[in-house]
């Protein structure tokens, strides 16, 4: 079917009044058409609702503004490679891609994210003391083995170390992969091991270089850079290469093995996939910085733009024109040898203060540098606040530059924990949760934890693993304001002690009453009062020595 061209009019009016040409071309479009006999090709694009706005393609703003909507396997996963090296190469060079990453990573798992066994006594059976004392006992032996590198497959972290080198790749690289496994060792009783592999060596086999491709397998599953799904959809496996498949070094062939997602007996996961995902159906994460990509480059190119001018301005070198040729350039030597940067004989080094004796018909033409740039900072600031809402982080956060006034540095710090809390829970789901199961599977198993029923009913295990996992708090801008905040949301029954004590610095309230009783009955055997702190007595009305109840 012949398309039917706006004419000249058309295109003229449209630029004035674009729904009326709109009008008038598809008007006459219908009739050429029905002269013809033929239907008119699809839908058409009226300039009304979406049509006149966002979904316009008459309007001289979106002109060129041609988005082709793919799936999330065309936008997010084929991209995954080239976006994990540029986001790692903006890491590398620090600024903003840096501290994005950095802050929250050190804010979400900062020394470690602990858990606090919280079983279902309910559904157990179990009394408060039965459950208090089980509780007690599993943190002591999960310590004995989170506290040591023997929980790492590379015997290089322990397991609050893994926590935050698998939080803050997922974040540079877009998705992280852990290996569960067993390996043996003299040091603990346990075998249960955590292997942290980067993102690079999940890939689909046969790719070149690492770079994210697609396959189809004989039995009908797809693979989309390295993460195998079956027809529904579900993830099947993962193939993991034998080495890194961008190391220059590691001449060994590479090699791919598929490792299923969870054992086939067992219905545990083999592997834990740490992701940001955005979109249903994505299967590999996001780097952090993927949405600010473009203008942390271009921003860190500006900085160093304007620190080369400002360099240039400091230098202050001066030229000395002669008609006397003594057969010398003398450029080479006017810097001393340890100072030079390069070694090149075919370059030369501009230094702060040198006079320079150019030979005869050579002369120097230099840009001028004017004045510093009075809106540097001015410009560096509204990017930052750009930049930074797109990550979720408050200018302030950052930067780390408080410059306003209590209400303000706390509302900053209000926002970005909002942020913090979403990704804690998400990565306490996707990592610390199922490593702690695993774990505890085979305490039970082993018999160092009795657990009945944990291997018999579903029901019975999720009852024995429930946990409550307490990572760093917030901060505090006035701690005495947070103090009493705190008071009067126990008074009336909006927050626990607990809660208080795990959000204002990431402490166990059970923990702490223990200590305090230690601190106040060394303190009464000393002779010395027990300050502020808990107020402790033996009977209803009993006194202590102080005549207070």
């Amino acid at each position: 079917m012949k398309k039917v061209k706006p004419n000249l009019a058309e295109r003229a009016l449209n630029v004035l009044a674009p729904k009326t040409a709109g009008r008038i071309y598809e008007k006459r479009a219908k009739k050429a058409w029905e002269k013809t006999g033929e239907r008119k090709p699809g839908p058409q694009m009226r300039a009304t609702g979406y049509g006149n706005n966002g979904a316009s393609l008459t309007k001289n703003s979106v002109l060129g503004w041609i988005p082709g909507g793919g799936s999330a396997e065309d936008d997010i996963d084929l991209h995954g490679a080239l976006l994990r090296a540029r986001a790692r190469d903006l890491y590398a060079g620090g600024g903003l891609a840096r501290s994005g990453v950095n802050t929250l990573t050190t804010s979400t798992v900062g020394w470690g994210i602990h858990p606090k066994p919280q079983v279902d006594k309910a559904a157990l059976g179990l009394s408060d003391e039965e459950a208090d004392e089980w509780e007690k006992k599993t943190l002591r032996e999960f310590r004995l083995w989170a506290e040591n590198n023997m929980c790492d497959y590379e015997r290089q972290q322990n397991f609050y170390g893994l926590q935050e080198l698998a939080f803050r790749n997922m974040l540079i690289s877009g998705d992280d992969f852990a290996l569960l496994g067993m390996k043996p060792n003299k040091r603990t009783p346990y075998m249960t091991t955590v292997h942290l592999v980067e993102a690079d060596r999940v890939s689909t086999e046969g790719s070149m270089g690492g770079d994210s491709d697609v396959k189809t397998l004989d039995n009908g599953n797809r693979v989309i850079d390295g993460v195998e799904i079956d027809k529904d959809g579900a993830v099947a496996a993962y193939w993991f290469t034998n080495r890194h498949p961008l190391s220059e070094e590691n001449e060994e062939e590479v090699k791919w093995e598929r490792v299923e997602a969870v054992g086939e007996t067992t219905g545990y996961p083999n592997v834990l996939h740490i992701m940001t995902q955005e979109r249903p159906e994505q299967r590999r994460g996001i780097p952090f910085v993927s949405a600010q990509m473009i203008q942390i480059k271009q921003l860190d190119r500006y900085i160093d733009a304007e620190l080369a001018g400002n360099l240039v301005r400091a230098m202050l070198t001066a030229f000395i024109k002669s008609d006397v040729d003594n057969a010398q350039l003398n450029l080479e030597d006017v810097i001393p040898g340890e100072e030079k940067v390069t070694s090149s004989d075919l370059q030369y080094e501009l230094g702060p203060g040198v006079i320079y004796e150019l030979p005869p018909g050579k002369d120097i033409t230099a840009i001028n540098p004017l004045g510093s740039n009075t809106g540097f900072e001015n410009f560096v600031a509204a990017l930052e606040t750009i930049i930074g809402s797109s990550m979720e982080i408050p200018k302030e956060v950052l930067t780390k530059k408080y410059e306003s006034n209590y209400t303000a540095a706390r509302g900053a710090l209000l926002d970005f924990w909002r942020t913090v809390r979403v990704y804690r829970t998400r990565f306490n789901w996707a990592f610390n949760q199922p490593i702690y199961e695993e774990w505890l599977s085979e305490a039970v198993s082993i018999g160092r934890i009795e657990a009945p029923g944990f291997f018999e009913d579903p029901a019975i295990r999720q009852a024995w693993c429930g946990c409550m996992w307490m990572g760093a708090s917030m901060g505090h801008v006035d701690p005495l304001k947070e103090v009493n905040a705190a008071r009067e949301r126990v008074a009336l029954h909006v927050s626990t002690e607990e809660q208080e004590a795990a959000e204002y610095n990431g402490n166990d309230w059970t923990a702490n009453i223990a200590q305090r009783k230690k601190e106040i009955e060394a303190g009464r055997e000393m002779g010395e009062e027990a300050g502020q702190g808990l107020v402790l007595t033996t009977d209803e009305g009993e006194e202590d020595e102080d005549g207070k109840n």
